[in-house]
């Protein structure tokens, strides 16, 4: 600590040099890209709010689903179960073959469901990766278009 004090000027000196700090040449491009930097840390809370509103939202509306599809379901295993296996009239035979299709064909509507799930929201996260390189993008050439010459002078 006593070697870096040795560098450091004392700290009276420190609140005298504040003015001069912000006539330095460039503070502007350090203030903006404080600025810019702020502004995507509020985008970013803004998007996941509203990322977690329409998740919340989907995941009611799955469990909604869901539910409406499990009390189908049951409700298709109870008129196979109570279906007549004793007797062997024809009608009672096609009534449990029309059944039993009926109870695949959901599953099948089930599967057809989380494919379908799986693909929104593997959609949903390409497009939020999307967003995300724009906006990096978009803050690359900000920075480059309000860079002070002092800057662009010694990266030459």
């Amino acid at each position: 600590m006593a070697l870096l004090d040795a560098f450091l000027p004392p700290r009276h000196k420190v609140k005298e040099m504040a003015p001069i700090r912000d006539e330095v040449p460039g503070r502007f491009f350090f203030d903006q890209i404080e600025n810019i930097q702020k502004a995507m840390e509020e985008k970013e809370a803004e998007f996941d709010e509203l990322l977690q509103e329409e998740r919340a939202k989907f995941e009611k509306l799955l469990q909604e689903e869901r539910a409406k599809f499990e009390k189908l379901l049951q409700e298709e295993c109870a008129k196979a179960r109570h279906c007549d296996g004793g007797s062997g009239t024809t009608e009672n035979r096609r009534l449990r073959k029309e059944q039993a299709q009926h109870f695949i064909n959901c599953h099948v509507v089930v599967e057809e469901f989380k494919a379908e799930r799986d693909e929104l929201i593997k959609a949903h996260e390409k497009k939020k990766v999307e967003l995300q390189k724009e906006l990096d993008a978009a803050l690359t050439a900000l920075m480059e278009k309000h860079r002070p010459d002092t800057f662009q002078a010694s990266s030459s």
